[in-house]
């Protein structure tokens, strides 16, 4: 059950109310008539039986419930292209392009129907050159065969080293500004950890605090554990286990996975498997449920600002949720049109800005989102590395100084035996120029004459008739 005691969150939409077992969540989506696996299986078998029409309503259901995803504005784009629907798909390629998605639909076959025309040439050619190389990287270091699957990455200033996670053996390693790598901690019976999923330094405390799961990649894996998922404290220096926090038994699975860190040493973890945040308060000997949202489904980054009243919770699917616990509401960030906040996995805050990492989509990239007075809402973007030659579905990082340290490639998208080795990169955090789309606004004028004056002509053929 979600503690009773804890305030409810206020979301645009809709939230889970303090009170409710996250099971009813669960049972609500599978009944749902518009889950999207029931909607992707419809839209399959519409586009076998070449019902088009079928197909495109489906992708427009699948676009509405996620806004961001890439694919479903791919697919429909060929949904109108194969019914011949030349202004939506066009419509649909703009506002692709202008939130810097890059896609080539002069490749498939289904798309000839709109092809040929100064429009497609145009935004095509746009969307095109939306995937090529932008901004800075510098690689770090290529971690060694013997750390595999790291998931997670901070920096351990009373060490002056990085400490990176495995969920392939449950280990942390150090990474030395040198390069130099080395074991510090493993899971073993003793200690109980399973796969690590997030790391968190708490120098002034003395802690190092560490997510872990029970999930099937982690090597010491027991089915018996599936769904376990815990908070673990040790004592940073001697790094002793000082005390395990499990996650709460509700018949759900639980993956704990991101943490931030407020200013009075309360730590707040996302929930990899249910939209849930839960919260380790200073000096309290058990983690509660303290939001939990049925708009969001795929919580991955969470960050908060320095005064601990602001939190961002990211969502690789619906983008980034704003919860204020100060007007103890819920809300989603406030971005312009032109930003596209599908793919979010790593999320952190640098004076000011939201500094994200995105691979859900092409490009990929990593984005730093100017903020308001309020925090709550995007006032400028800025591109910081796109479509990086290392990139390979880029991962999680950690901030230090005026740099992002993070990893350049994900080891879970190979097969076994054939794993590329993870490469760290540095991107600077204050560079490279504003997001700045296209002059578009006089090629839209003269396509928007065309369309009126092809209207006229028709409207006249027809008094003529």
């Amino acid at each position: 059950m979600l503690n009773k005691s804890v305030f409810s969150f206020v979301l645009a939409v809709t939230l889970i109310l303090t009170g409710w077992p996250a099971a009813a969540q669960t049972q609500k989506a599978q009944a749902s008539p518009d889950n999207v696996p029931a909607l992707l299986v419809k839209a399959n078998e519409a586009y076998i039986a070449k019902d088009y029409m079928t197909f495109r309503t489906t992708l427009e259901r699948l676009h509405k419930l996620r806004p961001y995803n890439g694919q479903y504005m791919y697919q429909l784009v060929i949904a109108h292209a194969l019914l011949d629907e030349k202004d939506q798909a066009y419509n649909m390629m703009l506002t692709m392009q202008k939130q810097g998605l890059s896609y080539d639909f002069s490749v498939p076959e289904s798309t000839k129907n709109i092809r040929g025309t100064e429009v497609f040439d145009y935004v095509n050619d746009l969307m095109i050159m939306a995937g090529k190389p932008l901004g800075e990287s510098e690689p770090v270091v290529v971690l060694p065969d013997d750390v595999r699957f790291p998931e997670s990455i901070t920096w351990d200033e009373s060490r002056q080293k990085f400490l990176i996670g495995s969920i392939s053996d449950g280990s942390i390693h150090t990474l030395d500004t040198g390069g130099q790598v080395e074991e510090l901690l493993k899971a073993n019976n003793e200690n109980g950890l399973w796969a690590v999923m997030d790391i968190l330094v708490d120098q002034a405390r003395n802690r190092l605090w560490v997510s872990s799961a029970a999930i099937p990649v982690f090597s010491g894996y027991n089915p018996a554990d599936k769904g376990r998922s815990a908070l673990l404290e040790f004592n940073l220096e001697t790094l002793e286990l000082i005390r395990t926090y499990p996650v709460p038994v509700d018949q759900n699975p639980h993956v704990l996975g991101s943490m931030v860190l407020g200013p009075n040493g309360d730590i707040y973890i996302a929930d990899r498997a249910l939209p849930i945040v839960f919260k380790k308060a200073a000096g309290e000997e058990k983690i509660k449920a303290v939001l939990a949202s049925r708009d969001m489904v795929s919580l991955r980054g969470i960050a908060m600002q320095p005064d601990g009243e602001i939190m961002y919770l990211a969502d690789r699917e619906m983008g980034i949720m704003v919860a204020d616990f100060k007007g103890r509401r819920a809300m989603k960030l406030g971005i312009p049109e032109t930003l596209n906040l599908g793919g979010i996995d790593g999320i952190y805050l640098w004076n000011n800005h939201l500094v994200i990492i995105q691979n859900g989509n092409s490009p990929e990239r990593v984005m730093r989102l100017e903020l308001d007075e309020t925090h709550t809402k995007v006032i400028a973007i800025r591109p910081l590395a796109v479509a990086q030659i290392e990139f390979d579905s880029p991962g999680f990082g950690t901030i230090r100084g005026e740099d992002l340290i993070y990893f350049a490639n994900r080891q879970l998208n190979n097969t076994e035996g054939k794993v590329k080795p993870v490469t760290i990169l540095r991107t600077p955090l204050d560079s490279s120029k504003d997001l700045a789309e296209p002059d578009m606004v006089e090629f839209l004028k003269k396509r928007s004459e065309a369309n009126e004056a092809r209207l006229k002509n028709r409207e006249q053929d027809e008094v003529e008739k």
